[in-house]
């Protein structure tokens, strides 16, 4: 099975501090079809930097290793940020100025990989051209 869908650092976000209970049910739903094999899920090395930056201030850096190391064991591939990638993520931002470096970096990902698809409910994604946003929908 080709990869489905690349899982921006909001799903992350939503997963272990979920705003409600909707949300809470889709993301279990979401991990457990990707720990069965049955959606092929991974994720930007700077997802990594950006739950370092945020939940890591709060939670602390033991607290990311493990869910980093359980988004690893549930299946979801780290893919690391390649020139390709990095040269994409520069002309998004070139044409979407005020899309953040990481957010431009997690698209292209998704544009190379995964013909677009991301997981998020983050609007920036809305306005790059080839992105498809999912969010509480079926995968």
């Amino acid at each position: 099975m080709a990869l489905k869908v690349i899982l921006d650092t909001r799903f992350y976000f939503s997963y272990y501090n979920p705003e409600n209970k909707k949300i809470a049910d889709w993301s279990k739903r979401v991990i457990q079809k990707i720990s069965k094999g049955q959606i092929k899920a991974a994720s930007s090395t700077i997802t990594i930097t950006e739950l370092y930056n945020t939940m890591g201030r709060i939670l602390g850096t033991d607290a990311i290793k493990i869910r980093i190391a359980s988004a690893k064991s549930s299946n979801i591939n780290i893919i690391p940020v390649t020139e390709n990638i990095a040269e994409l993520a520069g002309k998004i931002t070139l044409n979407t100025p005020k899309i953040p470096i990481a957010d431009a970096t997690i698209a292209a990902t998704a544009l190379i990989h995964t013909k677009g698809v991301v997981v998020t409910d983050d609007d920036h994604f809305k306005t790059i051209k080839g992105i498809k946003v999912k969010w509480l929908n079926t995968l």
